[in-house]
């Protein structure tokens, strides 16, 4: 009994595996490396070993170059790379720092020059090229150092989205629009997963049942026109974001960003119209206690003496919280103290009225106490 619940649980568990990876294909967050191994003298060279190493993770990916000097590596995860080139006769060829962004493909040219594998000729890439030639999509990538270093007002990185060229925002960041299309062209994906309102089927400008938070993006993409399959074809504007992963070296921060009514300045219209406070002879300012702390921790999954999990399995977790206690005020109409007793007054021609309405109710044999 105990191996067939077993059986059951792992049978269970493999179709729910197997429904989010088919469920997350509807939107691809990996990005094809093409490129061109070359000697000195621009001719291809074919036979080359390429090897293409994620810096962060070590994951490790080879190809060899064809006829014409080309080759292919189908499928990588944004990130940095280490791209190593090597053929027997000539020096080594290694690119560091090259960038992989989110479904975006990506091209590289090595040269060779004459000379011992012992030999190597190093080269620093300058991060992802100004001018993508290598889809036909319209498109703005924001890595995560560009996240971290610009102001933003919310932690919300839909808000995010509003300072992107191409969007009107002429509200909040709920209503807006992008190249003037309708807010119901948006779809937002989070790893290739839409977050759209499955009821309504629309992100309603930039907003989602899921809203990812700053700390846990690592980039975000937007596509205005021209998507490519990578896309599935859902809407005219593409947003896709891409979470932050563990790698090789252990990463965190802890935050709290915090505003209270101490720090503020009073508001013109208070200082107008509200009687100054006894105690500091000035108008009160409008009550504030605002909170939004979290932590964010991420690395390889390691377990002295059992298991290392160093270029093999990583972990990232990301926790915000928003605290913000508030005074409500709330009007309700009650009956005053004679209303309870019945009486009630009325305009007629004369003047005022009053009339006992539960003494009336039991002059007619009808209920004459009050409910």
């Amino acid at each position: 009994m105990r191996h067939r619940f077993l059986g059951l649980a792992l049978s269970w568990l493999l179709i729910g595996m197997g429904a989010t990876l088919a469920y997350a294909q509807g939107g691809n967050t990996s990005a094809p490396l093409t490129g061109t191994v070359a000697d000195a003298s621009g001719a291809p060279v074919p036979g080359a070993n390429v090897v293409v190493k994620n810096e962060g993770t070590g994951a490790t990916y080879q190809a060899v170059s064809g006829d014409k000097g080309t080759f292919a590596v189908p499928a990588l995860q944004a990130g940095t790379y280490t791209i190593t080139v090597s053929l027997s006769g000539f020096k080594q060829s290694v690119t560091k720092g090259f960038k992989i962004l989110a479904a975006t493909p990506a091209s590289l040219r090595a040269t060779l020059e004459v000379g011992g594998l012992e030999e190597t000729v190093t080269v620093e890439a300058t991060g992802a090229p100004l001018v993508q030639t290598q889809s036909t999509s319209i498109s703005q990538t924001v890595e995560v150092q560009q996240i971290n270093n610009l102001p933003v007002q919310s932690r919300n990185a839909l808000d995010f989205l509003a300072g992107m060229p191409g969007v009107s925002t002429p509200g909040g960041a709920r209503d807006s629009i992008v190249s003037g299309l309708d807010q119901s062209a948006i779809n937002i994906t989070i790893d290739g997963m839409s977050v759209q309102d499955n009821y309504l089927k629309t992100t309603d400008g930039f907003f989602a049942r899921l809203s990812p938070r700053l700390d846990a993006v690592e980039e975000v993409t937007m596509t205005t026109a021209g998507g490519g399959a990578e896309t599935s074809g859902q809407g005219a504007i593409q947003i896709r974001f891409v979470s932050r992963q563990g790698t090789n070296d252990y990463h965190g921060s802890v935050y709290e960003y915090f505003r209270r009514d101490s720090l503020n300045a009073n508001t013109w219209f208070n200082n107008r119209d509200l009687p100054p406070d006894p105690a500091t002879g000035k108008a009160p300012r409008a009550k504030l206690k605002f909170d939004n702390y979290g932590v964010r921790f991420g690395g390889p999954i390691r377990i002295p003496g059992l298991f290392d999990g160093r270029n093999k399995a990583f972990f990232f977790v990301n926790y915000e919280e928003v605290r913000q206690p508030a005074d409500v005020s709330r009007q309700r109409i009650i009956l005053s103290p004679s209303a309870q007793q019945g009486i009630f007054r009325y305009n007629a021609a004369g003047g005022v009225r009053e009339v006992n309405l539960l003494q009336l109710a039991g002059a007619n044999g009808q209920t004459a106490t009050m409910d």
